[in-house]
């Protein structure tokens, strides 16, 4: 063999050497960088196995503090409404607001210190007071109807008020209530503080109206006839200096009341160390009944109020609705014994219909005039009715709001209800035979009227009013057995 073939030979030997060495580091490092790799890739799975568990364990953390947030939200939802639902937030919250309507608003904590608003009144609200200003004033036209009539027809400003009334702290209530016009025992009409933490049990002490006749303890604004019935403006005591209890128990089915006074009337001091006792008990048999929905508002009560005390009764009267009087007290007639006075009262309301009737019984000892004394006894009942043309629905001691307010030009003629009465007033007649008074024993009447809200802060008032005498009495000289009267009122209430 050639040297030039055995040299090729040789190269060719070493190049297959080179290259088996070549693919067998070729394969070993492929086999290393394999390994390496799966390796790589478990300690990656492995961190992400890890990330996982850590992101499980977040999201469970962050489920839980979801759910306790959920939960206190919840919580607290309840404890506000269950506040809301306390029988003394409701009711004074009705009371003061009347269907104030709050628009939700995301507030800073500097405009949540004060609020101000107007609606059914000039609002301030606080984080924890509030306070209301408003006012009403009723103006009259009263004509009679018989020409030789020796009253004057005439208008009037019947009343004008002028409230304040509050929360300090949540728990403290007020009011400042003044009247604008007369001057007869003082301008304050009410004037008292009250706590009201507990729904059943309220203290209120100062001015006020006592506890005693359905008719009397409600606002003179919303009485379906611009007057009070004749027995209760002559036995309701009205306001008083003293201190009450009062409140709502039996799942709010029992209003209660029980207070002590002067006996002496607004912005007077007492004359004796006893204090006249008053109370009222109104109960609603059927106010959570689901089976008797149409009996839900119905309320019976009575009131009893008793005090010694002396009074002096020279020149007081018992008028018709036209003020007219028909009873009147000699001068120097006075009282040095015991009042007492007691009374039984309804009141239905179902959707646009409403009756009330009340029966007032009141003794007074020992009234004196003349050298003589002898016992008064007085007693009288009413009937109201009353109906809304409109179709709204009555509510106690509460305006009516029209369905549709008085707007013309939309077919709005606000809400419109038909009311009528009958009433009686009764004495016996000792003082009159002992010339300790004058006048008749007994007086009636009857009374039809109509209402207009043209929205709920308004009312106009139609009445006709026909009394009767059961003896003539003298008025400016001229004796009189009957009376008939027209009365006209416009009110607005802010």
């Amino acid at each position: 063999m050639a040297l030039k073939e055995k040299a090729w030979i040789a190269l060719l030997v070493v190049t297959v050497i080179c290259c088996c060495q070549f693919f067998d580091a070729h394969l070993a490092f492929a086999q290393e960088s394999e390994n390496e790799l799966r390796e790589r890739i478990e300690k990656l799975e492995k961190v992400i196995q890890d990330h996982k568990r850590i992101m499980d364990a977040y999201e469970r953390e962050l489920q839980s503090v979801k759910e306790e947030l959920d939960n206190q939200a919840a919580t607290m939802d309840e404890k506000v409404e269950a506040v809301l639902k306390k029988p003394e937030h409701l009711e004074y919250f009705q009371e003061m607001m009347q269907g104030l309507r709050l628009t939700e608003q995301e507030e800073t904590p500097e405009e949540e210190r004060l609020r101000t608003l107007y609606d059914e009144g000039f609002y301030l609200k606080g984080a924890d007071d509030q306070l209301r200003i408003g006012g009403w004033l009723q103006g009259d036209a009263r004509l009679f109807l018989d020409n030789e009539y020796p009253g004057e027809n005439t208008f009037l400003i019947r009343r004008a008020r002028l409230d304040i009334r509050g929360v300090l702290e949540n728990d403290w209530g007020y009011r400042l209530y003044g009247t604008l016009i007369g001057e007869r025992n003082g301008i304050l009409q009410e004037g008292w503080l009250e706590y009201r933490k507990y729904g059943s049990l309220r203290i209120r002490a100062g001015q006020f109206v006592e506890p005693f006749s359905l008719e009397a303890v409600y606002s003179a604004r919303w009485t379906d006839f611009p007057e009070r019935a004749m027995i209760v403006n002559a036995l309701a005591p009205q306001e008083d200096i003293g201190i009450m209890a009062f409140g709502k128990v039996y799942h709010d089915q029992l209003t209660w009341a029980m207070g002590f006074f002067n006996g002496q009337g607004r912005n007077r001091g007492a004359v004796v160390d006893d204090k006249d006792f008053t109370t009222r008990l109104v109960y609603s048999p059927f106010l959570h009944s689901d089976s008797r929905p149409w009996l839900k508002d119905l309320y019976i009560g009575g009131s009893f109020s008793t005090g010694n005390n002396e009074r002096d009764l020279s020149g007081d009267e018992f008028t018709t609705q036209a003020f007219t009087p028909f009873f009147t007290f000699q001068e120097g007639v006075t009282q040095d014994d015991r009042l007492t006075r007691w009374g039984l009262e309804m009141e239905y309301l179902y959707g646009p219909f409403n009756l009330k009737a009340e029966y007032l019984a009141g003794h007074f000892e020992t009234i004196k005039g003349l050298d003589q004394s002898t016992d008064l006894d007085v007693k009288g009942f009413y009937i109201n009715l009353g109906h809304i043309l409109t179709g709204e629905d009555i509510a106690r001691d509460q305006p009516i709001k029209p369905l549709v307010n008085l707007d013309p030009s939309e077919g709005g003629w606000g809400a419109w209800q038909l009311v009528g009465r009958y009433q009686v007033l009764k004495t016996n007649d000792d003082l009159l035979r002992l010339g300790l008074a004058s006048g008749s024993d007994e007086a009636q009447s009857v009374t039809i009227g109509l209402n207009w809200f043209p929205n709920r802060h308004i009312r106009f008032q139609i009445d006709f009013d026909h009394a009767w005498f059961e003896d003539e009495i003298i008025v400016h000289g001229k004796s009189l057995d009957n009376e008939s009267t027209f009365t006209t009122r416009f009110l607005y209430d802010f």
